[in-house]
């Protein structure tokens, strides 16, 4: 028995939050779309304590709500009114507020979980779109006029011939292994212990970046009063906290943080993964591009990394919706020119991010006495140098460099008319 097949103009590997924006961005054109997933997506389940949250920047927030999912997830959203950034055991913090930035908010927390189930649920309403879920990819073929990705689902095979192919399947992309793209990457020596707690005193909206001579911790607002909590340690230590019980391992988190929001009183369930900096050595192939973070992964310092991805989504959105107006029925999704022109919009942006980042990492890392001071001085004078923390604000926020037209709150297809010849 042959094979099915489907000849679509796009198809992603990875239906994660990644895949899954891009191909509702898609959605809003008239290009058609496959999406290979390898999780079941009608297994999301209804968000809990313990629930995975992401940081979303000011311009992500645009996005979402450029693509019509802000008024569904936005009430699920924790404002960051403030954030605190601070050395422990040192003078000098930095503080960064909302209303000083003229913002209502610098940024949001948002459940993994809400955001990928209102993903899935949109794009189960959207034409030209076709989801094959749970399935794997078995091999990624570039030809000249197409790219063949061969999958398996439910014990029978799909041929799904795409004039472009979309890698959004995380760090240890399979496509990019397939393709032969190598990636450099920078080992922390580092695990992110990452949980939910909640506190004797309420956020208020507040967000805190500790640096410590281990690594940073971060507490960020969610919503039911608890605190996300992303503790950077050694991998050694991070093993032994994990094993830790709970009084214990509240005890050495209080110590590590400190009573900024007064007495841990509850932690939920635990969860570790090591850390490190992945840089594709290329974001495209013939006929194939790279996005998220099996182009770029990130030290989750400072919360960058879902916001690049989703800039990648934004961007190649465009640029494809760009190819359509200049070309009508006749564009080439997959044509050299497009991805040459993706990839000159984005590089500049990856390498900058994944530049600060791992400063960051760096330069908080050192614990010589004399850098010490220099760091101390270093926040006080940011938190008093006027445009210091607006020009900070306005990186972390997203809404920096050249913006695209989701990010400004512009439809992909201004004109009326355009069409795909699908």
């Amino acid at each position: 028995m042959g094979a099915t097949e489907l000849s679509p103009d796009v198809a992603i590997i990875g239906g994660g939050l990644a895949g899954s924006a891009l191909a509702l961005a898609l959605s809003q054109t008239p290009l058609s779309v496959v999406l290979i997933e390898a999780r079941d997506p009608s297994q999301l389940q209804q968000p809990s304590f313990d629930d995975r949250a992401t940081a979303l920047a000011n311009g992500s927030k645009r996005i979402l709500d450029t693509l019509g999912l802000w008024d569904e997830v936005g009430c699920h959203a924790a404002p960051i009114t403030s954030i605190h950034i601070s050395e422990r055991g040192r003078f000098g913090a930095a503080r960064i507020i909302a209303a000083e930035e003229n913002v209502a908010a610098l940024g949001y927390l948002l459940e993994n979980r809400v955001l990928g189930a209102a993903l899935w649920q949109s794009l189960s309403r959207a034409e030209r779109f076709t989801a094959v879920a749970p399935a794997q990819v078995r091999s990624l073929e570039p030809g000249h006029d197409t790219v063949l990705v061969r999958a398996e689902t439910g014990g029978r095979e799909i041929d799904i011939r795409a004039k472009l192919a979309v890698a959004a399947d995380g760090t240890q992309s399979q496509v990019r292994e397939l393709l032969g793209i190598e990636a450099l990457q920078d080992d922390y020596a580092q695990q992110a212990v990452i949980l939910n707690c909640r506190t004797e005193i309420p956020h208020g909206g507040r967000a805190f970046e500790r640096f410590t001579t281990d690594g940073p911790i971060a507490f960020l607002p969610l919503v039911g009063d608890r605190v996300a909590t992303v503790w950077t340690l050694p991998q050694n230590e991070a093993e032994r906290v994990m094993r830790l019980d709970d009084r214990a391992f509240i005890c050495e988190l209080q110590n590590a943080f400190g009573y900024r929001l007064g007495r841990l009183t509850k932690v939920g369930q635990r969860s570790a993964y090591p850390l490190m900096r992945l840089r594709s050595e290329s974001l495209v192939a013939e006929r194939t591009v790279l996005i998220g973070s099996a182009a770029v992964n990130l030290h989750p310092v400072a919360g960058q990394g879902f916001n690049l991805a989703l800039r990648d989504v934004a961007v190649l959105a465009e640029v494809l919706s760009d190819a359509l107006l200049e070309s009508g029925p006749q564009a080439d999704p997959g044509a050299d020119s497009v991805l040459e022109r993706y990839c000159r919009w984005r590089t500049r942006d990856q390498q900058r991010v994944a530049a600060f980042t791992h400063g960051l990492i760096r330069f908080f890392g050192h614990a010589s006495a004399p850098l010490a001071i220099s760091r101390g001085l270093g926040l006080m004078l940011f938190d008093l140098i006027p445009g210091a923390k607006a020009g900070l604000a306005r990186h972390t926020m997203g809404l920096s460099g050249r913006l695209s037209r989701l990010a400004r709150g512009l439809p992909l297809l201004p004109r009326r008319g355009a069409s795909s010849g699908r």
